[in-house]
């Protein structure tokens, strides 16, 4: 059997796998019945990268208030009861009754079991040292992303008062011995201090320039690093790590996307052709507000490999996040006249009248928005956000001198205003409003929801349907219930409702 043969053979067994085990400790117990075809370390590099990987965040979506639905009375009526709970900030609703599998779960434990099958048997794999060395720091770098993953949904959120006493995840950094074992819940600070022991193991034999978009390389090595400090409140080596990937992105052929370029090419013809750059929702305009559309949601591209993504990962689906309703609350955030983002991605107008009133969908089929991955433009918020928080006059500065490279990258150039202010506050306040805009309809959001809620002991309101809704900063809604189904077969203590 061949090398190709074997991993053909793997991904045929991966299906069944994942049905037979449902909760954690399946998936990390079990020594897979593929692993006597893994012999060279081509084979086991062939472990680090799914056809589809993806991580369902939807319902996540809904809770941090990016995502809605094109149906209104399905929302209020509780159609799909997850979703209206999340959505309508009700953290009575009995979530846990419910859940009982999850894929978003599922999924990391299985990824995780691959990552665990590298790092326990890649020493003895036939193949040059430093084809292991690969193997070994990508699945280590991988396996603490989908331990990042996790942790920020299943577990509450980071307090380093608290850490080492709330209750955690399932930790396991090498394959079982038998059967018979079962992990261990840890908590939340041991399951941080794990994540970033993998990664500052892994860093050093990161390759520069990865495989592909789905295969970790060094600048996103050091990216992850940076956000794990960040979520640790831990500002000055969130610095280092954001400064060390800005220093490796040219190795890896990353850099910021530049919107202007697609637009300085398209937008004299579009105007040449109607009379205006884009689509409004006017009657004058109704006859062409449709090919002026499919210009810019067909024509404007943004592929898998794009130089700003650093690791490529999928949403719910490899489609994501279309067709997906943004919340009025973000769109409002966009400056309508200037903001790109808005002209490539959201539809003029809300698509369906059954949706909520000033949601509009997302609607390009050229754009690859990377909903689970990472892209440099991180990095960029990342450090406005840090100086932001230092406070100092030129610490602000250097916060809105970071801010204004990513937004130079985003608005049309001749109508671009930088953002200035004096003010450590309100820095921080442009910071937090520029991650809505740049990562809206990605993970992001709900991660961004739970970590600032706990430090700032923030209370988020809304207004929906004429009703008023708040989310407190305890909410039950900011960690999702284990599924029933790993609860049965684990020692899971569960962690929310």
């Amino acid at each position: 059997m061949n090398t190709k043969q074997k991993i053909y053979a793997l991904a045929l067994l991966a299906p069944a796998m994942s049905m037979m085990m449902s909760s954690c400790d399946s998936y990390l117990d079990v020594e897979p019945k593929g692993k006597t075809l893994l012999e060279s370390t081509e084979d086991y590099l062939g472990l680090l990268e799914e056809i589809s990987p993806t991580y369902d965040h939807a319902y996540s979506l809904n809770i941090c208030n990016e995502a809605s639905w094109y149906k209104v009375e399905e929302i209020m009526n509780y159609t799909t009861p997850i979703r209206s709970a999340g959505f309508l900030w009700n953290d009575s609703y009995d979530r846990a009754s419910l859940m009982v599998e999850n894929a978003l779960y599922n999924n990391c434990y299985s990824r995780i079991t691959n990552y665990n099958v590298i790092v326990s048997n890649i020493d003895k794999a036939k193949g040059p040292q430093e084809e292991k060395d690969l193997a070994m720091a990508q699945a280590k770098i991988m396996r603490a992303y989908n331990y990042f993953f996790l942790v920020n949904t299943f577990a509450a959120p980071y307090d380093p008062a608290t850490a080492d006493q709330t209750s955690g995840i399932i930790v396991r950094e090498k394959m079982f011995e038998s059967i018979e074992d079962k992990g261990v819940q840890q908590s939340v600070g041991y399951t941080y201090r794990f994540i970033q022991k993998d990664i500052d193991d892994a860093i050093a034999d990161l390759p520069h320039v990865a495989l592909n978009a789905f295969r970790p390389d060094k600048t996103f090595g050091y990216a992850l690093k940076a956000k794990v400090h960040l979520f640790k409140r831990e500002i000055d080596e969130c610095i280092t790590a954001c400064l060390d990937a800005l220093a490796e992105a040219p190795a890896g052929n990353h850099e910021l996307w530049d919107m202007n370029v697609q637009y300085n090419t398209l937008a004299p013809q579009v105007k040449m052709l109607f009379g205006t750059d884009r689509a409004i929702d006017e009657p004058r305009y109704m006859a062409v507000n449709d090919q002026i559309e499919t210009i810019w949601k067909n024509g404007v591209e943004k592929p898998y490999d794009s130089p700003e993504n650093l690791l490529y990962q999928f949403g719910t689906t490899y489609t994501d996040p279309f067709p997906m309703y943004l919340s009025s609350d973000v769109i409002e955030l966009f400056d309508h006249d200037a903001d790109l983002r808005e002209l490539y991605c959201l539809k003029y107008r809300t698509g369906h009248a059954t949706a909520p009133e000033g949601h509009r969908e997302y609607a390009s089929n050229g754009i690859r928005w990377n909903p689970s991955g990472m892209r440099l433009s991180e990095v960029y918020l990342m450090l406005a956000e840090c100086y932001a928080r230092k406070g100092s006059p030129s610490d602000i500065v250097t916060a809105m001198d970071y801010l204004d490279q990513l937004r130079s990258h985003r608005n049309i150039t001749s109508k671009y205003t930088r953002l200035t202010t004096t003010d450590a506050a309100e820095a921080l306040k442009f910071v937090r409003e520029e991650r809505k805009r740049e990562l809206f309809l990605t993970c992001n959001g709900f991660f961004d929801l739970r970590r600032f809620a706990t430090e700032f002991n923030e209370t988020q309101t809304k207004v929906f349907e004429g009703e008023t809704y708040t989310l407190a900063p305890n909410s039950t809604l900011l960690t999702f219930p284990f599924p029933l189904k790993a609860m049965q077969t684990s020692d899971l203590k569960q962690n929310s409702k």
